[in-house]
């Protein structure tokens, strides 16, 4: 079956869910990091942690969804 990324539509939906992947796990990152913050009374340490911490897992979650898009 041959591959249809000639798709714009489906371009950018992909492209919007690696997005969405990314700032979702920025976003959860700085709440966990505040609300842990206000628990330890740590105040930049934990958030900085949180920040990159959900980046890299809003990137390994992006990385997952394109790979699975390259194979389809």
């Amino acid at each position: 079956m041959k591959k249809n990324t000639d798709n714009p539509w489906q371009m950018m939906g992909v492209v919007g869910t690696l997005g969405l992947e990314i700032f979702l796990g920025i976003v959860g990152g700085i709440f966990l990091g505040r609300y842990l913050d206000g628990e330890f009374h740590t105040q930049p340490i934990w958030l900085v942690i949180g920040i990159l911490g959900g980046l890299l897992i809003g990137l390994i979650g992006a990385l997952f969804t394109l790979k699975t898009f390259i194979k389809e």
